[in-house]
């Protein structure tokens, strides 16, 4: 029997006649899910291939070729054959930017914005981000996601109504009346701070509260720009 053994240990029934040519099958299109779910960049880290249990060979840096699949129905399941490819240099060294450039602040992220990825390629992709704090660019702005397991879908772009699956990252900025933090759609903002839009000047106030500056300092994801939430998160700085 031959198999192949992912990095995550998961077993593989295949037939091969070389690692870019390997058939297996599986019941229904929901099992086939399940396999593409499994041949992850991850995964394909390290693979095994093993004949009745014997090592015949290890294989480090994959990726599916494309097509990543070729189907076929009989009457009992579904034939599928894909093949396995080493990454080329390029493709290893951007798996290696990648890893540094998401143990970066938001900071620093914002000097280096151009090296993530743009959200119109993962909406193309249909990539899901599986932590909060995924960082991604739209024009000439940058963001993270704002919770676990986002699907970026291109009818979900970041701006007004998606205020719970993004958040803009703020270009430094000391949020002083001389220096104010520029304000978009969908941001964080911190009572106390001090935000610009268009020519105007906003301090993030709470309104309706005894006490507003005693809540100095605390943050808040506003859907909405200063100018329509004047009297409840901003006053008109004259």
């Amino acid at each position: 029997m031959e198999k192949l053994i992912l990095k995550d240990g998961t077993e593989l029934e295949v037939r091969t006649s070389g690692i870019g040519n390997i058939t297996t099958q599986v019941q229904d299109y929901t099992a086939l899910a399940d396999l593409a779910g499994k041949l992850t960049k991850e995964n394909l880290k390290t693979v095994q291939y093993e004949i009745d249990d014997q090592p015949m060979g290890d294989y480090v840096n994959m990726a599916l070729r494309q097509p990543n699949f070729c189907v076929t129905q009989d009457s009992a399941c579904l034939q599928v054959t894909f093949g396995l490819r080493e990454l080329t240099e390029e493709e290893k060294q951007q798996d290696t930017v990648t890893v540094a450039i998401a143990y970066l602040t938001d900071e620093q992220a914002l000097t280096v914005k151009g090296l993530y990825p743009t959200f119109d390629e993962l909406a193309s992709a249909g990539y899901t981000a599986e932590k909060q704090g995924y960082r991604f660019r739209d024009g000439d702005d940058l963001y993270k996601t704002a919770q676990d397991n986002v699907t970026f879908q291109a009818q979900y772009r970041p701006g007004l109504g998606t205020e719970s699956l993004y958040t803009h990252i703020n270009e430094a900025h000391a949020g002083t009346p001389e220096d104010p933090i520029p304000a978009v759609a969908n941001m964080e903002y911190e009572y106390g701070k001090y935000y610009s839009e268009g020519d105007k000047l906003y301090i993030c106030k709470r309104g309706g509260v005894p006490d507003p500056e005693s809540m100095y300092g605390q943050k808040i994801i506003l859907q909405y720009t200063p100018s329509q939430l004047i009297g409840q998160y901003f006053e008109i700085v004259e």
